[in-house]
């Protein structure tokens, strides 16, 4: 009869582990994505700008997508080595699947006065639509783009394409280093 218990209690504790295991693993988030419900898998994406051969840090790097029935727009700052890890609305890692044009800039404020500038980082949907528009997303006494302007702009020869479980990355050569003054 001691024996029956014991292998009860194995059991009883065994049911116990396996239930503490599930509840443990979806507070983690295993079965919550954390995406809002209508938004389709993200996945990871890269783009590496260069200017002069050299990687170019500290550039903007949004993605405008093509098809107007997606309103997932991605974007990312390059790092030293000139590579920017894609985010979608700048909080969800990764790219949505679909094609994209890639815009470029590097801006370099002198003064900014009055309202604050478009920031690509905290609104890359407003950024990119300004910059697709060929808006100026910078408000004050103007500044300096670092990079050619054309590539702030949606160019049909600068695109991505972002596939379920694809490479996802490209490389963008922005030419030469430029300083050209923008008018506000």
């Amino acid at each position: 009869m001691e024996t029956i218990m014991n292998q009860l209690c194995s059991k009883q504790e065994l049911n116990v582990l396996f239930l503490l295991s599930i509840l443990f693993l979806s507070l983690i988030g295993c079965g919550e994505s954390g995406f809002p419900p209508d938004m389709p898998q993200p996945y990871p994406a890269t783009v590496t700008v260069t200017q002069d051969d050299q990687p170019l840090a500290d550039a903007s790097v949004v993605l405008v997508p093509m098809d107007p029935t997606n309103t997932w727009y991605a974007g990312g700052t390059t790092d030293a080595t000139g590579k920017a890890v894609l985010q979608t609305h700048a909080k969800y890692n990764g790219v949505v699947p679909g094609k994209y044009f890639i815009i470029v800039s590097k801006f370099e404020p002198t003064k900014v006065e009055g309202k604050a500038a478009i920031d690509p980082e905290t609104d890359p949907e407003g950024y990119a639509k300004a910059m697709s528009a060929g808006g100026d997303v910078r408000t004050g006494s103007g500044g300096f783009d670092l990079v050619d302007p054309k590539f702030g702009k949606a160019s049909p020869g600068i695109t991505i394409e972002v596939t379920a479980g694809g490479a996802n990355e490209q490389t963008v050569d922005v030419g030469k280093a430029v300083r050209v003054e923008r008018k506000t």
